[in-house]
């Protein structure tokens, strides 16, 4: 794979909470509870060791990596870190590969020549020239789109696995590369164009979305960040309904398969999982989940 298209695959990593905010959510209902503030929350039932769940914005903003004391505390003091995905170099091959068409077909082909004229001078910013841009497929597109233009190396979930790796913890993932990945190539081909074209039209609006985000994150505040994410829906109708299935995807049915995956850690204690934040919130989050499920959740911080 080429050095572009590895740079690529890390943005992948680094967008899919900021896709879910701007992409999902269109026809979410605003949930009033217990888990719509908050990001370090322990975990515990009895018999068993406390563990913590933090929820985490993948981007790279100084403001996010630096862990407050309590998080810093948390995670030094676990005895393992699970995450969404291993960052290896295997996962990263597979998103790269997954991006791009295998079948000889291009980009623009699939979008049509006046939107892809769109497209060159914007991800020519990325960092991708037009002359790598016809492989992609458009679902990778519309996620590099998302992604603010900083450091993806950098991003806080990959500072979180590094220190993990230097401190010695054992690291597990919630899903694979591939599971995540589908969520996007599954699309339909309409709807990933719908979705492109949207990403195209509310580029310039990135930066100031992504720091209400960042504001809203570092307010440790859930229901403001679903809120942005509310505001961000257009008002076309099929734009919508694809949104919503888009979100079933990528949060609800995520949601079920994390709690899933994750109570093994749990269940040995001294656990440290790092989450996107929007999946603690609200009543099909994995608070919620982790509630039902018989364990004792409580916000820290």
């Amino acid at each position: 794979m080429n050095g572009a298209c590895m740079r690529s695959a890390w943005r992948v990593c680094a967008a899919l909470l900021l896709v879910a905010c701007a992409l999902s959510g269109a026809q979410a209902q605003e949930f009033s509870g217990p888990f719509t503030q908050g990001l370090l929350w322990r975990v515990e039932k009895s018999g068993v060791a406390p563990s913590h769940l933090f929820g985490t914005i993948h981007i790279d903003d100084k403001r996010v990596t630096m862990l407050p004391d309590p998080v810093r505390r948390s995670f030094d003091d676990a005895r393992s870190f699970t995450m969404e995905v291993s960052l290896d170099d295997s996962s990263l091959l597979t998103l790269g590969t997954r991006m791009v068409y295998d079948d000889g077909r291009t980009l623009q082909e699939a979008t049509g020549p006046e939107l892809y004229r769109r497209i060159v001078p914007i991800m020519e910013q990325h960092g991708v020239p037009e002359a790598l841009l016809d492989a992609f497929r458009p679902w990778a597109v519309t996620l590099m789109l998302e992604v603010p233009q900083r450091n993806s190396l950098e991003v806080l979930d990959l500072m979180l696995y590094q220190q993990a790796q230097e401190q010695g913890k054992p690291v597990y993932e919630l899903e694979s590369a591939d599971e995540q990945i589908s969520i996007f190539s599954d699309m339909s081909e309409a709807d990933q164009i719908m979705m492109l074209r949207d990403a195209v039209d509310t580029y310039r609006d990135l930066s100031q979305q992504t720091e209400k985000l960042v504001q809203a994150y570092l307010a440790r505040d859930l229901a403001e960040m679903w809120k942005i994410n509310q505001e961000s829906a257009g008002g076309d109708a099929d734009l919508k309904d694809a949104s919503e299935r888009f979100e079933r995807k990528l949060l609800d049915d995520r949601n079920v398969r994390m709690v899933e995956r994750m109570q093994p850690q749990l269940q040995q204690g001294g656990a440290f999982v790092a989450i996107g934040a929007l999946h603690l919130y609200g009543a099909r989050g994995v608070l919620a989940l982790l509630q039902r499920a018989g364990w004792k959740v409580t916000r820290v911080y």
